[in-house]
């Protein structure tokens, strides 16, 4: 019996060493055959790392290939937490500098993370004070950063960039998949603390730089505009100033511009309201500026001729609202006099001689109420109610720019298809979008979307709007040796209620062209809400002329001379007082 429990003590050690083995054999069974796909997957993602890099964003030059906005090198700071032996230390040296709170930067330091960011694209100066203090297990990874050169100027056009230079605004919005490239991706193999085993990168995908933009604005009318409205908003101490200059002949937008208006280096520091690209987003009523489209269409009908002669009252009655003229003329004039002296009794008068359904049909077909497509971002419709929908005064309303919204670009853009023999055009900003080796891809042309107005009457047109500068509401809009045409307008602002208008503010503005003869540049000047005098006439008409004045001179254009902004040209035929509504009971503005 004891020699059997010997045995039996001898061979248990041998049997569980067998056991032991069998196990084993069972668990490598399991790892290598069974689990091999898994585990070899999880092995190969802790070895092998997948990186995207960035790449280079899009030049933006205006037409002459002037930089507008490029990138310069930047300095994104990281940490590595499970390297700082004391965050709190870190977090207070690096606070100033960084320009953020000691608790959120602590709050970063202290996570169970291998990687952080700190902050992102610092400034050379930056990087270089925050090497000065030698804290381990922080670092430095280059990055580009968009940088505009011409700070504020054309900032509403250009938009701005987040952190990761993805297009926020502006042409770096709605450009953005050709500006931004392709992210070039590659992996590399780590050893087992995490450092790059060297010769070992992949690529996956190649890095493709972002395409250039060339713009269609001028640099230096762009500035010449921004500094005369600057100037206009501070001397009417306006709410705000838009002012919107296009070639009629191309659709091409020469400048656009917004007070006040804010860096795109600094978006972050601007409100909303700074940002915001007034010309294309915001609406209003235009007042006497939209006569010129009441006209067109009786012209175009053949129901009016500039020599009828209508009869004048200082006032008329429409329904029950009672509508004055801004001075009591008590005369005879020609319907070119009434455009020229913005006289809204005779001007609707002569809208009287249409029908309401053929007034709305032109309203339409000069685009109010649509988009104009314009390149850029958030562009309104504005508001053009159905013929169908207008009761008591809305006819006589509308057909002098009362009643109806629209955007500064829609009514530059009508006032185009006016002056250029009748063409409606598609306004753009980006002229052509070339390789970074300069190589032209995608050019953006002239597009005729219809034909609004015949080439005669447009010619009839643009001699009554000569007449608004020379002898009418408009002459402080005159340059010496130019002939310029244009109207005035002054408007109320509709109350937030609709219960009618604000009784103090208003909306200045002039829209004009030059030359008269062969218009080659179109524009408007619109000074919301100014303090003191607010007829268009008197602060909008000058502002335009200044502008069109030093446009002729940086252009060297001798008087009367024709002058060409823009090489293409679209084929379009040849072509040989302000006024807004008050309706609470009172009188008219002009």
């Amino acid at each position: 019996m004891a020699g059997k429990e010997m045995r039996i003590r001898a061979r248990t050690p041998l049997i569980l060493i067998l056991l032991l083995f069998v196990l084993i054999e069972v668990r490598l069974f399991d790892l290598q055959i069974v689990h091999h796909q898994e585990f070899a997957e999880q092995a190969r993602k802790e070895q092998i790392k997948v990186i995207q890099t960035l790449p280079e964003r899009g030049t933006i030059y205006d037409r002459n290939l002037e930089k507008l906005a490029v990138n310069i090198p930047s300095y994104s700071l990281y940490a590595r937490p499970e390297r700082i032996s004391d965050p709190q230390k870190v977090a207070q040296e690096l606070s100033a500098i960084l320009d953020m709170k000691n608790s959120e930067l602590l709050r970063k330091l202290q996570r169970e993370k291998v990687f952080v960011w700190l902050k992102r694209k610092l400034s050379p100066a930056q990087r270089k004070k925050i090497e000065s203090l030698r804290i381990s297990g922080i670092g430095f990874i280059e990055e580009s950063k968009r940088f505009y050169p011409q700070r504020k100027l054309a900032s509403h056009i250009l938009g701005f960039v987040g952190i990761d230079n993805q297009g926020l605004a502006g042409v770096e919005f709605s450009y953005n998949r050709e500006l931004e490239g392709k992210r070039g991706r590659f992996w590399v193999k780590k050893d087992a603390l995490g450092y790059e085993i060297p010769f070992t990168r992949r690529i996956i995908q190649p890095l493709i730089p972002g395409s250039d933009l060339v713009l269609t604005i001028d640099a230096i009318i762009q500035s010449i505009v921004e500094e005369e409205i600057s100037t206009a908003l501070s001397q009417t101490k306006a709410k705000s100033v838009e002012a919107l200059f296009m070639d009629p002949r191309t659709g091409e937008i020469l400048a656009l511009a917004n007070k006040p208006d804010y860096d795109p280096n600094y978006y972050l520091k601007y409100p909303p309201s700074a940002r915001k690209n007034r010309i294309i987003q915001s609406i209003y009523e235009p007042g006497s500026t939209f006569k010129p489209i009441t006209a067109s269409a009786l012209l175009e009908k053949g129901l009016i001729d500039p020599k009828d002669r209508i009869y004048c009252d200082g006032y008329i009655q429409i329904a029950d609202h009672i509508i004055h003229d801004w001075k009591e003329f008590n005369q005879e004039m020609s319907f070119a006099e009434i455009i020229q002296n913005s006289s809204d009794v005779g001007m609707i008068k002569a809208a009287r001689r249409m029908k309401e359904r053929e007034f709305y049909h032109y309203i339409r077909l000069f685009g109010f109420g649509n988009k104009t497509g314009i390149d850029l971002p958030g562009e309104e419709r504005g508001i053009v109610r159905p013929s169908s929908s207008w009761f008591g005064s809305d006819f006589a309303s509308i057909s002098i720019g009362q009643g109806i919204a629209v955007t500064p670009l829609q009514m530059v853009t009508a006032l185009c298809a006016l002056i250029n023999g009748g063409s409606l055009l598609r306004p753009y900003v980006v002229k052509y979008i070339r390789s970074p080796e300069g190589q032209i891809i995608k050019e953006n042309k002239p597009q005729v979307i219809r034909k609004v107005i015949s080439a005669s009457t447009s010619h009839k047109i643009r001699k009554m709007l000569e007449k608004v500068v020379e002898e009418g509401t408009g002459t402080k809009a005159k340059v010496e040796g130019y002939s310029i045409g244009g109207k005035t307008g002054t408007a109320q602002i509709p109350a937030p209620d609709g219960s009618g208008y604000l009784e103090d503010e208003h909306i200045a503005s002039f829209m004009g062209f030059a030359p008269v003869g062969s218009p080659q540049i179109a524009g408007i000047v619109i000074i919301k809400e100014p303090t003191g005098v607010y007829w268009g006439g008197e602060i909008a008409a000058p502002v335009f002329g200044r502008i069109i004045k030093r446009v002729m001179a940086y252009l060297n254009v001798s008087p009367e001379k024709e002058w060409s902004i823009a090489k293409t040209k679209i084929n379009c035929p040849p072509s040989p007082s302000e006024s807004k509504q008050i309706d609470l009971g009172g009188s008219s503005i002009n």
